[in-house]
């Protein structure tokens, strides 16, 4: 399993639903804070460690490329070297997966919000949900680049 094309999978899909004003899906409701992004900055070097070794393994199941967050997080579950590297930082399955779904989803937004005009910013970030928006404006004053390779 390679979590990082579960992780773009995903972002599709939520930017399929993004303009809906109350989405159903719990990861459009699911709020980052500044404490749980410190949670994830900490976790990153050991979730590449993984994710690299995954690659070595050639351990990748292409079936799993369109997951919700909860289902990711059952994949997660099954992972006793995921679940170990999450638990040291604090994190459970469900957070880890909530919380990427998040950020990849704002954070898309942020990265592609200086290409966009303000109007179509503001319509799109009009159709976003409150928790959506608050984690645009989280990220928007967030330094992004230790979460990078």
């Amino acid at each position: 399993m390679k979590p990082s094309k579960l992780f773009a999978a995903a972002f599709v899909a939520l930017l399929l639903c993004a303009t809906q004003a109350q989405a159903a899906e719990p990861e459009e409701h699911f709020l980052l804070t500044p404490a749980l992004l410190a949670k994830l900055k900490a976790a990153a070097p050991d979730i590449r460690k993984l994710e690299k070794k995954d690659d070595e393994d050639g351990n990748e199941d292409e079936r799993n490329n369109n997951l919700s967050a909860e289902a990711f997080a059952r994949v997660l579950d099954k992972e006793p070297r995921a679940k170990a590297v999450l638990a040291k930082h604090g994190l459970s399955t469900r957070e880890f997966a909530l919380s990427t779904y998040a950020m990849l989803h704002a954070g898309m937004f942020v990265g592609l919000e200086p290409s966009m005009n303000k109007k179509q910013a503001a319509d799109m970030l009009a159709g976003f949900t409150r928790e959506q928006r608050a984690n645009v404006a989280l990220l928007r004053k967030t330094d992004m680049r230790a979460f990078g390779k």
